[in-house]
């Protein structure tokens, strides 16, 4: 039993870089300049190129990459722009019911039933929601 869940364990490992590349790859194709959209259009060019080097995306990619990956080795998920807070904070003060809600109902495999009750019920009110009047 221990060298199936050694196995498995080490398949994940594989998948789970992939998509972390993939996340990486897609926030630095996305067309715009984070930091000009942090700071607006009128940006002293001192301020941008300050704001640039404390982020690091001054430094090539290859180095961001490996910041980006030992920092969630870590659990560092980094800081928020908009809250101005540590992301993992965030996600702990604002998600704190998930597990209590998720877990019995894995434990007791009623997963597929839960989304499947409200489904029936949102398809059974549709009729009288805000998005039938429009």
């Amino acid at each position: 039993m221990t060298r199936y869940f050694l196995k498995r364990f080490l398949l994940t490992l594989p998948a789970l870089w992939l998509v972390l590349t993939l996340v990486f790859l897609m926030i630095h194709i996305v067309p715009g300049d984070p930091v000009e959209q942090m700071l607006g259009e009128g940006a002293a060019p001192g301020q941008v190129s300050q704001l640039r080097h404390s982020l690091g995306l001054d430094l090539p990619l290859h180095s961001q990459y490996g910041h980006y990956l030992r920092q969630l080795v870590r659990g560092d998920l980094g800081q928020s722009f908009k809250f101005q807070a540590p992301v993992r904070r965030i996600i702990f003060e604002r998600y704190p019911a998930t597990p209590r809600v998720c877990l019995p109902l894995i434990a007791e495999d009623k997963s597929p039933i839960v989304p499947s009750v409200f489904s029936l019920s949102s398809a059974w009110h549709f009729q009288t929601s805000l998005w039938a009047r429009c």
